[in-house]
């Protein structure tokens, strides 16, 4: 089965501060507001009644700044990465999204196996919140020396702002979940536990391609590693094997 990406809801005209606020729109972004999770995150609450209200304006505004936008409180009909960010918050928490795809990588298939499971792996019926190793969403593996993780491995508590979105971009990853997981940079233990249950539902599942190309960058990163620390150890050994030819189980 093919990943594919949902139509993104087109605004009519712009919604917030100075907007045209048409009922219908103002609605639409309500209805995503609310379904992405805003209570949870913020405390506030919010109604689906067309009006745009101060406080529909300050949950804009929230989330603009959450995606490093500009809080200007006002929405375009151009702003699809706003809308897609929502969007894809609130088709989350609907169910999951991408049932099947590839679970085999091209090297390092024994960690990827390790490093958690899917629904293909899953007994059904499946529960996404009430299983702990689904891998293709954010999750904190519960220890304090562990960070914000996602895929098989990829974990951000050690790694700064910009190498996050760069490495999330190159694996395919959509330019808004890559700003958001940004900012996970260095966070660990409670801090990375928290940032999991505030913004995991705008991140939600990222695809199986996706996850294998994160995978697969992460590997040849700690695969290198390996080489540089094998090829510094290895010159106190007479005749020491090349490392093709180290057992991969050890490798």
């Amino acid at each position: 089965m093919l990943d594919r990406e949902p139509r993104i809801y087109r605004l009519k005209g712009t919604v917030g501060n100075c907007g045209t606020n048409n009922s219908d729109d103002v609605k639409a972004i309500q209805k995503m507001i609310i379904g992405a999770g805003y209570a949870f995150s913020t405390g506030r609450t919010l109604s689906v009644n067309g009006v745009c209200s101060s406080q529909t304006r300050e949950a804009i505004i929230w989330y603009q700044r959450l995606l490093r936008l500009s809080p200007t409180g006002l929405i375009h009909p151009t702003d699809s990465f706003f809308i897609q960010a929502l969007e894809n918050a609130y088709s989350q928490r609907r169910g999951p999204k991408h049932l099947s795809g590839s679970l085999r990588v091209s090297e390092g298939q024994m960690t990827f196996d390790a490093e958690g499971l899917d629904y293909i792996t899953a007994v059904v019926p499946f529960r996404q919140q009430h299983y702990s190793s689904f891998s293709r969403i954010l999750h904190w593996p519960s220890t304090f020396s562990s960070g914000v993780t996602l895929g098989r491995g990829y974990d951000m508590g050690n790694r700064t702002s910009g190498e996050i979105f760069s490495t999330l971009r190159q694996a395919g990853i959509e330019e808004y979940k890559a700003v958001i997981c940004s900012k996970a940079s260095y966070l660990k233990g409670r801090q990375a536990e928290e940032f999991v249950k505030v913004h995991g539902y705008l991140i939600g599942e990222i695809t199986h391609s996706q996850q294998i190309k994160l995978f697969e960058m992460v590997y040849r990163e700690k695969i290198n590693y390996a080489k540089g620390v094998y090829s510094r150890n290895s010159r106190r050994v007479v005749n020491p094997r090349a490392w093709y030819q180290v057992d991969e189980k050890i490798r």
